[in-house]
């Protein structure tokens, strides 16, 4: 039963989303231009974004796709070598896709309640951690990628507007999985550990 009202409750907030989509970019964009002028960001800056900007190069690698990454004292730099020259992206804290983040924290408040058992509770943070991670490198490779092989007019579309689409597709999938798979009830968790 709870399975359901989650998976009700994503659906729903995919179409109001997509809905919403040019707004929320909108919104998206004045709420960094906001956040920008405070200064809580540049610890994440300083030592979150060179990290993900490593992942992300080792992402593109295999695709032809060269980079350098200046994590200097005073700057932080992303770069993709092209034909001799460079090609700078723009990759900041924003792009990291706490919105992403704050989406699957809300969806696990929702998702959790319920008698599963506190290990399978466990599992599924892990999880939906991780995966979230993940979709969100491969989200910034494809606009790498984008930049490097087609043109940044393209990887803003696909920043602005793939990025909360695939979000909701893999928080739909995470939900299918943690129920089919990760998430016991604590009453079979203590009849398995009984026999």
């Amino acid at each position: 039963m709870r399975e359901k009202y989650t998976f009700k409750m994503i659906f729903l907030g995919l179409a109001v989303i997509l809905l919403l989509l040019p707004i929320f970019a909108a919104l998206n964009s004045f709420l960094t231009k906001t956040l920008d002028t405070a200064s809580w960001y540049r610890p994440i800056q300083k030592y979150v974004v060179p990290w993900e900007a490593k992942l992300v190069s080792a992402a593109v690698y295999p695709f032809g796709i060269k980079t350098r990454i200046n994590t200097g004292p005073s700057e932080f730099a992303f770069y993709m070598i092209k034909n001799d020259g460079i090609v700078p992206v723009n990759l900041a804290w924003n792009c990291l896709g706490w919105q992403s983040m704050l989406l699957l924290l809300v969806s696990l408040i929702a998702g959790l309640r319920g008698k599963f058992s506190n290990i399978s509770r466990l599992e599924c943070i892990v999880f939906g951690f991780f995966g979230t991670l993940l979709i969100n490198i491969f989200r910034m490779s494809v606009i790498a990628a984008g930049i490097y092989y087609i043109n940044e007019v393209f990887a803003m579309v696909v920043h602005d507007y793939l990025a909360a689409f695939l979000t909701l597709v893999w928080l739909m999938f995470f939900w299918y999985f943690s129920y089919s798979f990760i998430l016991e009830s604590k009453s079979k968790r203590m009849h398995i550990q009984a026999n």
